[in-house]
């Protein structure tokens, strides 16, 4: 994961440089630039070099040099932040497409590659090339194109959200701008009021939203729930056009298999944030599975646990107990207040808001991402989205008291397609903003394609049996308990990052009572 800018207008080289270094925590290890100066366009890119490259004898090379942006291929210049996990597929295409291709030894030649062959076979037209690819990509990212010919600008975001992008206009200044983070283009300029989160699946083309028809998200906002049920007399009727549970069982614990391989896949270290739940649990077991299997490969994998919260806080506790029945390496960051006191500056300075329940829950991560830093480990997973793709939420009970059966599974449905519609800027960007502000790139599993798709089509019964399923997350639970997870774990009830860890008490209780964090917000948007 990396950190792009880019401005379009009235603009110098030294300002590009400035909204470019104001992020350069995503990535300390290259950074330069793109200037047209001609057309008034710029182009800027921070490098945190993970992908690791498998040369022909086989050996695991890690070169900064395959991954250094913005890269130049023809007419096209290119910003990439984030992976691509069907590599593979996607060099297989090139090569069976192309007789003169040239391997890519990284995702992003592999974006540019890509880009430039349906660019070449659509007359040239950008926004028709990069509808084309993203239909095709498998991954996190976002991503900005630009057609020095044409003078087209095309910028882009993963379906779900998992990698940040904001972009804003400053009508008066001439100056248009995007980047991975909000404070880039507040020291560009631009106020908040004209910040606009590019939504995830669409396109900015020329700065001008294009609405894809079949994106994720639209497709989760404009399901018709009334509709569906008006179709069905009792629930009963509407499971008979599912399948079975176990069906459901079977293909969610392949699908998590594959969505952990998939993001540790050449690379040989990875940090797991782990609170010693259900979710996080379910991601340390695959792991250790995925490891063994890995134990005679090129690239070997080394795991750690880290857990963060006060002494004896739910989470260490769990984490302990479980961390030395599964063998597995434990980091423990124990705080108290003085910690809290420390950290609660850096930490909003990330998340850009003054919301305290993200501060609380972006703390959790922070911490254990600063940890990893300390321990050269570049690339981290976490188990968010599980609650809200499989009814986790305490509050998805209230449909229950309020409901029928018959309309109660069906208005939770229509609760968690609305919240994972709404994830990336509820909770994804504060996460990517957290782990990124310690040079940390953070994969979500839980989030892949194939899971989220899988989720939508489970119905509601299969996470939460009944009203009185207090655990919720059945079916989770029990692949859980399938796959090796012990029920002291797999029947652990739901304990929010802030609350397992013990540091919304201290916030709350100690911190903030002295400390203005709306005040904090607005000086840092000033300077």
């Amino acid at each position: 994961m990396c950190g792009i800018v880019g401005m379009a207008g009235n603009f110098n080289k030294e300002l590009l440089e400035s909204v470019l270094k104001s992020i350069d925590h995503r990535g300390e290890d290259y950074s330069n630039t793109f200037i047209d100066e001609e057309k008034g366009i710029g182009l800027g890119h921070n490098l945190l070099s993970i992908f690791n490259y498998i040369n022909e004898n086989n050996e695991i090379i890690d070169s900064i040099d395959e991954n250094k942006q913005p890269i130049i291929l023809n007419n096209l210049v290119l910003v990439f932040n984030g992976e691509i996990y069907n590599f593979n597929k996607l060099e297989e295409f090139l090569k069976e497409n192309n007789d003169n291709y040239t391997e890519s030894k990284s995702d992003s030649q592999l974006l540019a590659n890509l880009i430039s062959y349906y660019y070449n076979s659509n007359d040239d037209d950008l926004l028709e090339s990069v509808k084309s690819v993203i239909r095709q990509l498998d991954g996190d990212y976002s991503f900005a194109v630009y057609d020095k010919k044409n003078n087209n600008l095309a910028i882009s975001r993963d379906p779900i959200g998992v990698k940040p992008l904001f972009y804003g206009i400053n009508e008066d200044k001439g100056l248009k701008v995007f980047a991975s983070e909000k404070k880039a283009l507040w020291k560009a300029g631009i106020s908040d009021e004209n910040i606009h989160d590019l939504t995830p699946g669409c396109i900015l083309y020329n700065w001008e939203t294009v609405d894809l028809e079949d994106n994720l998200i639209n497709k989760l906002i404009n399901t018709d729930f009334k509709e569906i049920k008006d179709n069905y007399n009792e629930y009963k009727d509407y499971l008979e056009t599912k399948d079975s549970y176990e069906v459901y069982k079977e293909l969610l614990r392949d699908d998590l298999y594959s969505a952990v391989e998939k993001r540790v896949e050449n690379i040989s270290n990875v940090g797991l944030i782990f609170s010693g739940g259900v979710d996080s649990t379910i991601l340390a077991v695959l792991l250790k599975e995925i490891a063994e299997k890995r134990n005679n490969n090129s690239i070997p994998l080394n795991i750690k646990l880290y857990s963060v919260g006060v002494e004896n806080s739910q989470d260490i506790r769990f984490s302990k107990e479980i961390a030395e029945e599964l063998d597995l390496s434990l980091k423990t960051v124990i705080i108290d207040e003085t910690t809290v006191k420390e950290s609660i500056k850096p930490v909003l300075t990330a998340i850009e808001d003054d919301n305290v329940m993200k501060l609380g829950v972006g703390m959790t991560i922070y911490l254990a991402a600063k940890a990893m830093n300390e321990d050269n480990i570049k690339v981290a997973l976490s188990g968010q989205g599980a609650d809200e793709l499989f009814g986790g939420y305490n509050r998805y009970l209230k449909h229950f008291e309020e409901n029928s059966l018959f309309d109660a599974y069906f208005a939770l449905d229509e609760e968690i397609y609305h919240d994972i519609a709404n994830m990336y800027h509820v909770n994804l960007e504060r996460d990517d903003a957290v782990s990124m502000a310690n040079g940390v790139e953070l994969r979500v599993p839980f989030l892949d394609k194939d899971i989220i798709d899988l989720s939508l089509d489970i119905p509601g019964i299969y996470k939460i049996k009944d009203n009185g399923d207090i655990l919720r997350k059945h079916i989770l639970r029990d692949v859980a308990t399938s796959i090796g997870v012990p029920d002291y774990i797999a029947d652990r009830p739901k304990k929010a990052a802030q609350y397992g860890s013990g540091i919304n008490k201290i916030l709350k209780k100690k911190v903030l009572r002295s400390f203005d964090i709306e005040e904090f917000i607005e000086n840092l948007k000033k300077n």
